[in-house]
């Protein structure tokens, strides 16, 4: 599930961006949407899969005004086999988002991402 550093406050860094915003950003469509979006898109590594790796990559990124997603990141210890290129490559896929706001504007915002690999 997303979440959001609530001990961050809401102003922005040097790049103009806010670590957390009146309103966070979202993904389109309703509170499921972004997980049905990332079960649908991902695929489990090969490599990952072979080896029976399991695990949780958190992608950070930040969201523009206009809701475009950019400079995706990992911020979590390395699983490796290719799990973290395969969360980088999910987020890059997504649609636009509704855009963080403050003050009724749209402002660029931080937002972070789990994302867990399980074999069933």
């Amino acid at each position: 599930l997303p979440s959001q550093n609530t001990s961050a406050k809401m102003e922005k860094d040097k790049e103009g961006v806010y670590a957390r915003a009146e309103v966070m950003p979202s993904f389109p469509g309703s509170r499921n949407s972004l997980e049905k979006f990332v079960e649908d898109n991902l695929q489990y590594p090969q490599q990952a899969l072979d080896n029976g790796i399991e695990g949780r990559v958190v992608v950070s990124f930040e969201v523009d005004e206009t809701g475009k997603i950019y400079r995706p990141m990992i911020v979590s210890d390395k699983v490796g086999y290719g799990l973290e290129e395969e969360a980088i490559r999910v987020v890059t896929a997504m649609p636009k988002w509704n855009p963080g706001k403050m003050k009724g504007k749209n402002v660029k915002t931080k937002f972070t991402l789990p994302i867990s690999y399980q074999i069933y």
